[in-house]
């Protein structure tokens, strides 16, 4: 082969090999998973991994054992409110209490997954189990405000109608919606007591088994779909100490079976990985985070 071809090869073979800054705010250089289908986001509460992922948990620990798990993937501050804002954002936005959005100041700018989303034409849902009503900013029953991230953006807040197509109950519309096959993003925050926050972690196991086996049966998820479970933060709260969370990853086009990743990970690389799977541009929060690319075999051309 002679230089020029050589050479080729080697850019050719650096622009697959991960996350790349290109130098321009809001974009990076990045080998895309391939990720066709819906991509299912699951959040629980308040739990480290080494108290969740055990044979005592049957569907957790059985889902950890055959799919992808990240064994390194870490919270870093309390309490809840925070971690959600960064989940959907790359940051907490000086967000610092667990008050629902009448006590909290709404976070301004579009720079959030919701506008994201929208922006780049992918049609999502966030399901909230508990909220009965869409859209829906007090908490009440077993549905907590603070739980729902969506509902602390200004560009949510401020337009009703958007809000309440795009916030809805998880007992009145997952299952058609997932049978419909229209939605290409769905996150789902349990209700308190089988996201762990109020119940044993027994509730939540039996929760998620039920709810994951209805994903896993549909076209959504069998067509190059993912799910991610994560967990808001640990159980260890002294001073923001870090917490090994408990975090799989699963989808017909996983790298390989029972993969685990060793690799440092937090909420910011979950909102960078779904950043790269939709392709569209980093926010400034996430140009420099590690996503969860390893997790999935590398989309092949654009």
């Amino acid at each position: 082969m002679n230089l020029a071809l050589t050479a080729l090869a080697t850019l050719a073979l650096a622009g697959c090999s991960g996350p790349t800054s290109s130098g321009t705010l809001g974009v990076a250089a990045v080998s895309h998973p391939d990720v066709t289908g819906t991509v299912f986001t699951i959040v629980f509460e308040n739990e480290a991994a080494d108290a969740v992922l055990v044979p005592a948990n049957k569907a957790f620990y059985r889902l950890s054992q055959q799919n992808g798990r990240a064994s390194a993937y870490v919270s870093t501050t309390h309490p809840s409110l925070p971690n959600y804002i960064q989940l959907t954002s790359g940051s907490t936005n000086g967000i610092t209490i667990d008050g629902d959005p009448n006590v909290n100041v709404p976070v301004p700018g579009n720079q959030n997954l919701a506008d994201q989303l929208d922006a780049a034409g992918i049609q999502w849902r966030a399901y909230m189990e508990g909220m009965g009503t869409p859209c829906k900013f007090d908490s009440s029953g077993d549905y907590s405000a603070h739980h729902d991230p969506f509902v602390y953006y200004a560009s949510m807040r401020n337009d009703p109608a958007r809000c309440v197509n795009r916030i809805v109950d998880f007992d009145a519309s997952f299952q058609t919606d997932l049978d419909s096959g229209a939605y290409k993003y769905m996150w789902i925050s349990p209700n308190v007591c089988n996201d762990m926050h109020n119940c044993s972690a027994d509730v939540a196991d039996a929760w998620l088994d039920k709810t994951v086996a209805q994903i896993t049966a549909s076209k959504a998820y069998q067509n190059g779909g993912a799910i991610f479970i994560l967990f808001d933060e640990g159980s260890l709260r002294l001073l923001g100490a870090a917490a090994d969370l408990p975090t799989i990853v699963m989808s017909p086009n996983l790298v390989s079976a029972s993969f685990v990743s060793d690799t440092f990970y937090d909420h910011r690389s979950y909102l960078a990985t779904i950043e790269d799977i939709f392709q569209m541009p980093r926010l400034p929060t996430t140009i420099d985070a590690t996503p969860m690319n390893a997790f999935f075999r590398p989309k092949v051309g654009p």
